[in-house]
């Protein structure tokens, strides 16, 4: 297993698996799934090493990064967003 492929699934995995809803999380984990294996060939990893770094079926770790997502949003709560406002500062 390539510690390249590693880092670039979790890396991925990170930036592309957010909260969702029960019924839409296959759909998007073979959507994901599709997109994942493009980045990966564009960076010049090989499919092989992605398919070993997620056991074997990509989906399957996809839709899992899915549930654990929307199960820590649920527990945690999604932080609202913070406005900050600048204000000037006399020099």
């Amino acid at each position: 297993m390539s510690d390249r492929a590693e880092a670039f699934l979790a890396n991925w995995l990170s930036e592309h698996t957010h909260p969702l809803p029960v019924t839409r999380r296959l759909a998007e984990a073979v959507r994901l799934a599709t997109a994942c294996r493009q980045d990966a060939t564009a960076v010049g990893i090989p499919l092989q090493e992605i398919r070993n770094v997620a056991d074997g079926d990509l989906i399957l770790k996809i839709l899992q990064a899915l549930d654990t997502a929307a199960s820590l949003a649920k527990d945690v709560g999604l932080a609202p967003e913070i406005e900050a406002i600048a204000e000037d500062v006399p020099a």
